[in-house]
């Protein structure tokens, strides 16, 4: 197995992940929207605690759905495509050789100057 193919199933394991994540959230999702139908009719928001357990479900409902979206939308791009995170896994920045002789800022020949001062002030 290759990195290239290890870092694929790494990928497509988080994918399926995260569709499982989204599945456990769709109890919560129906949980809120139940409650919130619930609380929703005009006599439980008659009182003070009915209004404040109307907004809580419903900003539980507004949560969840938002957490589903995103689980369902990242795990199926995770699993269909996939391709900028295994770029983003798969980089191998340049090395730098020693063989391979690289400028130095001590090699610049010094300026025109009379006074012979290297940079930094440093001679040689």
């Amino acid at each position: 197995m290759t990195k290239a193919d290890l870092i694929w199933v790494l990928i497509r394991g988080a994918g399926v992940v995260l569709l499982v994540r989204a599945a456990l959230v769709i109890p919560e999702l129906l949980g809120a929207l139940t409650w919130a139908y619930y609380f929703g009719d005009a006599s439980s928001t008659a009182t003070e605690g009915g209004r404040m357990a109307l907004a809580s479900w419903r900003t539980q409902l507004i949560t969840a759905s938002v957490y589903s979206v995103f689980y369902a939308a990242l795990g199926l791009y995770l699993l269909r495509r996939g391709a900028w995170f295994h770029r983003l896994l798969s980089f191998v920045s340049p090395e730098r050789s020693n063989t391979t002789p690289h400028a130095d800022a001590r090699d610049v020949s010094a300026p025109a100057s009379g006074s012979g001062a290297r940079a930094g002030g440093r001679e040689r």
